[in-house]
């Protein structure tokens, strides 16, 4: 379902794609158009109202896809048992940039899928792509909008990133850090945050982070003075709905009679909550996932 909220009290629904395969590759192209991995493994881009589909790249073996700012040229990368590669998709051509390790594992506990990350994306301007996932194979890749190489995790291990402008935010063995052209700088140390996600505006990033406890909080950062602000406790996967609006998951502890991951005592509620960053309030939400949103983070 695809969703009109710019009236919060009023919200619309503007488009369904149905039943897609493979939801978590849908994602807005634009204001306009969304794409996904329809269940050949074609790469399909549509206007909001599902139709007419166009087939961008077929049985491409997609993992992982993103379309740049402007939305001419579709990134994605394939992957098969020998290698992984980071193709290119503009007027009409399919070019392949770089081959790489395959992508290889997944996940089969809950502690898994909370530490996976797993995501291509291109930067504000468009010129640099950064590649983050935790399973085997290439875990993290920085590239320009070429396909040349800037950096990758020969230097240390990246993961759970996020852009904010032009400057790629994500966890190292220290924590936090900020890449501005490849090169890393402290932002947030001993912080180790979950699926952070810019703000539609700029200037500020949500994320959430776990207690000795096991209980997530969420948290949002000024980009610019580093100040933190701590929302709730017990939510989880955060998302700007926009620059003023937060949506994020419940949780509740562990019962005997759950089948819980031993290392994480607290599983979802059941319940999801959108925050408003301008008042301080919370209230209950019907969207039970957000896949994505528009327009993407400044």
């Amino acid at each position: 379902m695809v969703r009109d909220i710019s009236d919060i009290n009023h919200p619309k629904t503007v488009g369904n794609l149905g039943t897609v395969t493979t939801s978590y590759q849908a994602q807005f192209v634009s204001a306009t158009a969304l794409t996904y991995a329809d269940q050949t493994a074609s790469i399909i881009r549509v206007p909001l109202a599902g139709s007419p589909k166009t087939v961008v790249a077929k049985s491409a073996q997609a993992m992982l896809l993103t379309w740049s700012p402007d939305s001419s040229t579709l990134a994605y990368i394939s992957n098969d048992f020998s290698k992984s590669q980071l193709h290119f998709v503009a007027g009409g051509q399919n070019r392949v940039a770089t081959s790489m390790p395959p992508f290889s594992g997944g996940c089969e506990s809950q502690s898994c899928g909370v530490a996976s990350d797993f995501r291509l994306s291109y930067s504000q301007d468009g010129q640099l792509i950064a590649l983050t996932q935790s399973w085997g194979g290439p875990n993290f890749r920085l590239w320009t909008s070429a396909g040349k190489l800037l950096k990758d995790n020969a230097g240390g291990i990246y993961a759970m990133s996020t852009w904010s402008g032009n400057n790629l935010y994500t966890v190292d063995a220290s924590g936090v850090v900020v890449m501005r052209d490849g090169v890393a700088a402290s932002f947030l140390p001993g912080v180790r945050w979950l699926r952070p996600k810019g703000s539609p505006s700029g200037g500020q990033i949500i994320y959430a982070a776990t207690d000795k406890a096991g209980w997530d909080h969420v948290y949002v950062v000024d980009t610019t003075t580093k100040k933190v602000r701590e929302l709730k406790k017990a939510r989880s996967e955060p998302v700007f709905l926009t620059s003023r609006y937060i949506w994020y998951q419940g949780e509740r502890a562990c019962l005997a009679t759950d089948a819980c991951d031993g290392s994480l005592p607290v599983i979802a509620n059941g319940k999801s909550y959108i925050y408003d960053l301008q008042d301080g309030t919370e209230a209950e939400s019907i969207i039970t996932s957000v896949a994505d949103v528009w327009p993407h983070a400044a």
